[in-house]
């Protein structure tokens, strides 16, 4: 790896430089900074039972009944290995900006239900997309990603701006984005599927939004994962220019600049420093991380820098606190230019999942897809 990209161990901030073009929270809100493509999914889908079944779920019936706050209520198939789920949370209002809720579920070739597996979960970025679970399954490619892995993969939607927390105030609509994916979704997945339910053989992992998420919800609960993955998140929300980041997606939401965790007008010292990753990190002690970032494409408005200083940030205060990490730094690689995009978030993933895979001794039954060698350089790391 180039050393001018391998930036090891430094602590930087949110600079000036965000503010190029559109700013961080306007890139983040709109997508023009998710890398990925919109999908062509209608607002509403109907219920193919065979589809579901198709999956590994026994009685597709009965997902339509409401378990673990959650029903479903639409279902397509994908591809042979993919079900798209429509589904109905009392934790989330259908107004909610970002489309339907939805959820993608990626079982393994030959999904054995007398067998377990481990389960990855995948969080998208911010998003106008109809159903943004399907971002990590076009644009991220989820399904090429994990083929040969005896693994489930489900991608749970986080509406368009709902960053991955329940909301402070919600006078307005619901969002409960963490109530929904921890207390409903994790167990609704373990109910209806043949997972292995320990923390050990849970991995979460999201870009940009999603890495932020990944992140927060392995520091809130790391009883239910063992390994967290940031792909361009986040991490650290000290500066103006990432609180403002949420400002404006609580702006677009209700109307109101602190809504996500302040009281609608303002958002205290106390309550951001309760939702920032960087200064909650020291609840990962448990928990492996696996953070990538790359070092920016040079166009104007491109946010990779701010989120790559962000994650080095990330990266010494884990290191200052003896947890176990892993940081790739990685510049233009092959069809990567080194921005925020899933032409670089892809072959990243497939070094993540590589690792996690290794460290539970998981054998693929076909090869991985080849990626650059700079993916798979560590920049920094953890002492264990």
């Amino acid at each position: 790896m180039n050393q001018d990209t391998a930036r090891r161990g430094g602590t930087r901030s949110l600079g000036p430089r965000v503010l190029t073009g559109c700013t961080l929270g306007a890139l983040l809100l709109t997508g023009c900074g998710s890398g990925g493509t919109d999908p062509a999914a209608s607002s509403t889908i109907s219920f193919d039972a065979d589809a579901a079944k198709q999956m590994g779920f026994q009685d597709p019936q009965e997902l339509r009944k409401e378990s673990n706050g959650i029903t479903v209520t639409g279902a397509r198939a994908l591809s042979q290995r993919a079900v798209d789920l429509t589904v109905s949370t009392d934790a989330v209002s259908p107004e909610a900006p970002g489309g339907r809720n939805s959820l993608v579920v990626i079982t393994p070739e030959g999904y054995d239900p007398a067998k377990t597996y481990p389960v990855v979960y995948m969080l998208p970025g911010s998003s106008s997309t109809d159903a943004p679970a399907l971002q990590w399954y076009e644009g991220g490619q989820a399904e090429q990603l994990t083929a040969g892995m005896p693994v489930i993969t489900v991608i749970m939607s986080g509406g368009k701006v709902g960053w991955y927390t329940d909301w402070a105030k919600q006078d307005t609509l619901k969002q409960n984005w963490r109530t929904f994916h921890l207390d409903q979704v994790v167990p609704w997945v373990d109910s209806h599927l043949a997972t292995q339910k320990d923390r050990g053989h849970r991995a979460i992992m999201g870009n940009s939004m999603g890495g932020y998420g990944a992140v927060r919800y392995a520091e809130e609960r790391p009883d239910l994962f063992g390994e967290a993955v940031s792909f361009s998140g986040l991490l650290d929300v000290s500066s103006p220019e990432a609180k403002q980041n949420f400002e404006q997606a609580s702006k677009e939401s209700t109307g109101e600049p602190a809504a996500i965790f302040g009281n609608g007008t303002t958002t205290t010292d106390a309550q951001w420093l309760a939702n920032d990753p960087l200064t909650q990190s020291g609840d990962l002690e448990d928990v492996t991380v696996q953070l990538f970032a790359g070092s920016g494409n040079g166009q104007n408005g491109d946010i990779e820098p701010a989120l790559r200083d962000s994650t080095a940030s990330f990266a010494s205060e884990l290191g200052s606190k003896g947890v176990d990490y892993q940081y790739t730094e990685y510049g233009k690689e092959g069809t990567c230019d080194g921005g925020h995009t899933f032409e670089c978030w892809k072959p990243a993933a497939v070094v993540a999942l590589g690792r996690w895979a290794d460290r539970l001794g998981l054998k693929r039954t076909t090869s991985a897809p080849a990626v650059d060698p700079a993916f798979e350089a560590v920049t920094s790391e953890g002492t264990s």
